[in-house]
């Protein structure tokens, strides 16, 4: 019989087997269009942005990457036509980043293979089951915002 310490100590290392074959997942991806799983997770965050666009400074907060590096970024996007950088009517100064959706088409069916994959996956539980399964889900997103939010923090240079 498995007691909580053994289902603790499992949850560990599976949290960490998954959290590694995800990476290496999306880096697959991203690699089958000639880009890199930051990019490819850009793209998400844009996608998922406000409906007008998001800003190189948005990206950069919810990455937690310098604007430099957010700027490489959108850089490589453009060129490949991932993307387009569009200046606010009201603000010229602002610009928005949106996903050029059409250029998105050789992504869908990578996803779409692996949503059917999880999908298929998830079918095997109950409603109860995938209930607790969001709840964990949930729950541990947050915990990895607040870890992120620490260690942010943390590499803030101390105020003179």
């Amino acid at each position: 019989m498995t007691g909580r310490k053994e289902f603790l100590s499992r949850l560990s290392d599976l949290g960490r087997a998954a959290s590694t074959r995800t990476v290496f997942l999306h880096q697959a991806i991203a690699q089958q269009v000639g880009l890199n799983a930051t990019d490819t997770k850009a793209i998400d965050l844009i996608l998922r942005g406000p409906p007008e666009g998001v800003t190189a400074g948005w990206l950069s907060e919810q990455t937690g990457l310098t604007s430099g590096a957010v700027t490489h970024i959108l850089d490589r996007l453009e060129r490949r036509d991932f993307i387009e950088r569009v200046r606010d009517t009201a603000d010229r100064r602002r610009v928005f980043v949106r996903a050029r959706l059409e250029n998105l088409a050789p992504l869908g069916p990578l996803y779409d293979a692996i949503g059917k994959a999880y999908g298929a996956l998830a079918k095997r539980y109950t409603d109860k089951e995938l209930a607790v399964i969001c709840d964990y889900m949930e729950r541990a997103a947050a915990v990895s915002e607040r870890q992120i939010a620490q260690l942010r923090k943390k590499s803030q240079p101390a105020a003179l």
